[in-house]
């Protein structure tokens, strides 16, 4: 009875250890981008927050526009290595650099409450956006305030 009852407690506290350490910025980067190449839009979507969240939710809707489903095939060889993340300078965000398929890529993470959202990421190999995200820009700056127009005639 007493070592049935010590393997339990060591499984859980094993359990729970691997839990807390379960949202380090490496473990997302590696989850999401295995969920990207399986199709699996909603795991990769409840890692996500503010531009990738939109950006998954834009494939979805442009797939189903065109008449396309996007099925989830845990099947389909997943290939993350070389995970490498560096802090973003003045921010609460890290950036990860990663090799896949044998190309180098990386997203943006950003620490929301306790855990580690991707913010931006690469679409088709291509570099993720350069644009500044919502919750850095400073809306109070009046400074430039040319407006361009297009006429019509």
């Amino acid at each position: 009875m007493k070592k049935t009852l010590v393997i339990v407690l060591s499984v859980l506290a094993i359990l729970f250890v691997q839990c807390k350490k379960a949202n380090t910025p490496e473990q997302v980067t590696e989850t999401f981008i295995k969920a990207l190449q399986q199709n699996d839009f909603e795991l990769a979507k409840s890692l996500s927050d503010s531009v990738a969240l939109q950006t998954l939710e834009m494939i979805e809707s442009f797939a189903s526009q065109m008449g396309e489903s996007i099925v989830k095939d845990t099947s389909l060889p997943t290939d993350v290595e070389n995970i490498k993340c560096e802090d973003m300078q003045g921010t609460n965000m890290k950036k990860c650099y990663f090799t896949t398929q044998g190309s180098e890529s990386y997203i943006e993470l950003q620490k929301r409450g306790k855990e580690w959202k991707v913010v931006n990421f690469s679409k088709e190999g291509a570099e993720p956006s350069e644009e500044p995200l919502l919750e850095d820009i400073d809306l109070t700056d009046t400074t430039d305030t040319t407006i361009d127009t297009i006429s019509i005639q």
